[in-house]
């Protein structure tokens, strides 16, 4: 593995409580997403602005639906009624798990999870957005869950994760799915159920020329069952990548975001911490480029309610949601650093523990300490979740470095003339440490030893010519809103907390609406709730994003740039 080095810029942290910005945000609205009947509502909208419909997810308790809201009035949205999907696969529904609408306008769609997620395909089903009628489904891959749509309309994207599943100890190939909606029209949405869907997992097949899942992080061992020990080596992992490696490798792929510039598809492979480029017009995976990690100054420990945010630890991006834009003929990719371990959390522990299943004493090497002391004390790093499959640097089954999942940040990723992505701007721990500087009564210390604030949900807006990032923490109910224009030099615009109470909502999904298509003239960003499993939780926000002021900018123009060594 070579190393190469990239120019990387960081926002800076200096006086950082100090910083002056006008507040772009305001909150017009924060309503609960459940609606008579249903249990569980709220992670992922969408809006029509040809209805001014709100279209919200609800799956749980047996009922599989999308609830929908007028939203013509932004400040009061109002009830209409719910779209469901609960006798699909004969009942055997494991979960509604994502809504889009057509840019165009044309209909709904949803993404549909059987019981058995790992043999039976999953479906997309479609809906009128003005009647909420049913028109029908259509089988994709996997366990679909994302999805989105070109910009012409022409393609809708199904990004199918096949999940691992932990009470069969199975797994299903990971692999988008691509629906060509090239001939339906408002006249025959009758035909939706007919569209062409053509399916693509990480087979040998689906790789252009010098394409390789070699090297890629695999949390998905295959002699771990439901039941036994932890991962107890470090193992080196490469990937067969033969005719017939579908069973043992590319089972292993889960994708969970995609986004669509011009003819390519770019894929975020969160687990696998990588991100993939799909070619619409070859339909081959062109490039897969592992992520490495990022060194970030971070607070590591859940005990006080001080956060001192003085650990350096390297963190592997593991990207959730993804979003992509051309700048001067160039492609970037913004990323969502959450992190994320196996569904069964069979690949962590904390860097202190010494018994148990998760003790990490038998994985060390010996440049650690075997006793949680020192660096591996709870006041220092021995509460910090890291992996027990990654860091092994000298490939002696033991890890020399540890590596935390996620990296608490946005990244920038540039595409080179060869397909790969480079890292080329991180915010670094400016979310923590706004947090902790600006909103101290909005941190949840508990998940210092986690993912901190953890972004999750990312989306971008042209708003006045100029491009903004929109992340979602999770963990603190909270949205930054950053100007991305000079892809290089991300500029902190606003920051704006959403509460009900002292219960966390925990933004997982956003949607921008520019002001061209907003009921009010001005841009509206959507924002669904996962909540803590409760209908005071389950909610979705509707915000209204004012151009932000010359002195917001100005303001906040300082950033630093540091050469860091990142391996390719």
């Amino acid at each position: 593995m070579s190393i190469k080095r990239s120019a990387v810029c960081v926002l800076a942290l200096t006086s950082l409580s100090s910083w002056v910005h006008a507040q772009s945000m305001t909150l017009l609205s924060n309503i609960s997403a459940n609606q008579p009947g249903g249990t569980s509502a709220g992670e992922v909208v969408s809006f029509d602005p040809g209805t001014g419909r709100m279209f919200v997810t609800s799956s749980g308790g047996g009922v599989h639906r999308v609830n929908v809201f007028d939203a013509s009035n932004p400040s009061a949205p109002t009830t209409v009624g719910t779209i469901d999907f609960s006798t699909e696969f004969g009942g055997n529904v494991l979960s509604l798990t994502s809504v889009k609408v057509d840019p165009l306008g044309r209909f709904g769609v949803a993404s549909l999870v059987p019981t058995d997620n790992t043999t039976t395909l999953g479906k997309i089903g479609y809906f009128n957005l003005a009647t909420g009628a049913v028109i029908g489904t259509v089988d994709v891959g996997y366990h679909p869950d994302a999805m989105t749509f070109s910009a012409d309309g022409s393609k809708l994207i199904v990004v199918n994760e096949g999940e691992f599943n932990p009470a069969s100890a199975t797994n299903a190939p990971g692999s988008i799915s691509v629906v060509d909606l090239t001939a339906i029209n408002p006249g025959n949405l009758a035909n939706l159920p007919t569209t062409t869907v053509s399916t693509y997992d990480f087979s040998t097949a689906n790789l252009g020329s010098g394409v390789s899942l070699n090297g890629l992080r695999n949390n998905q061992l295959p002699a771990v069952g439901i039941s036994g020990t932890f991962i107890n080596t470090v193992p080196n992992f490469t990937y067969a990548n033969d005719a017939d490696a579908n069973a043992a490798n590319v089972n292993i792929v889960e994708p969970e975001f995609a986004s669509v510039s011009g003819n390519k598809v770019y894929v975020s492979l969160q687990e696998s911490n990588a991100l993939a480029v799909f070619d619409l017009t070859t339909s081959k995976w062109t490039n897969i480029s592992s992520l490495g990690t990022i060194t970030q100054t971070i607070d590591a420990t859940d005990t006080g309610s001080t956060i001192s945010i003085t650990q350096n630890v390297k963190g592997m991006p593991m990207p959730d949601e993804i979003a992509s834009y051309t700048v001067g003929g160039k492609t970037y990719v913004v990323t969502a650093n959450e992190g994320d371990a196996r569904v069964d959390d069979r690949d962590i522990s904390r860097f202190g523990d010494t018994g148990g299943n998760d003790n990490m004493n038998p994985i060390l090497d010996a440049n650690y300490p075997a006793t949680a002391t020192g660096v591996r004390d709870n006041s220092q790093l021995g509460r910090l979740n890291v992996s027990r499959i990654d860091g092994d640097t000298d490939n002696n089954g033991k890890i020399d470095e540890i590596r935390m999942l996620g990296t608490r940040s946005m990244s920038v990723w540039e595409q080179q003339p060869d397909g790969s992505l480079v890292l080329v701007a991180d915010t670094g721990s400016l979310f923590e440490t706004y947090i902790r500087d600006n909103d101290p009564t909005g941190w949840v210390d508990s998940r210092s030893d986690d993912k901190g604030p953890e972004p999750e949900g990312v989306v971008l807006g042209v708003i006045g010519g100029r491009t903004y990032a929109f992340v979602g923490m999770e963990r603190t109910s909270s949205i930054f809103m950053l100007d991305v224009t000079d892809p290089l030099s991300p500029l902190f615009v606003d920051y704006l907390r959403i509460a009900t109470g002292d219960i966390p909502l925990r933004p997982e999904d956003m949607a921008f609406v520019p002001g061209s298509l907003s009921p009010t003239g001005g841009p509206l960003l959507f924002v669904g709730f996962e909540g803590d499993g409760t209908s005071t939780s389950e909610r979705v926000a509707i915000i209204g994003v004012p151009e932000p002021t010359s002195l917001a900018l100005l303001a906040l123009s300082g950033t630093a740039c540091l050469l860091r060594r990142r391996s390719r």
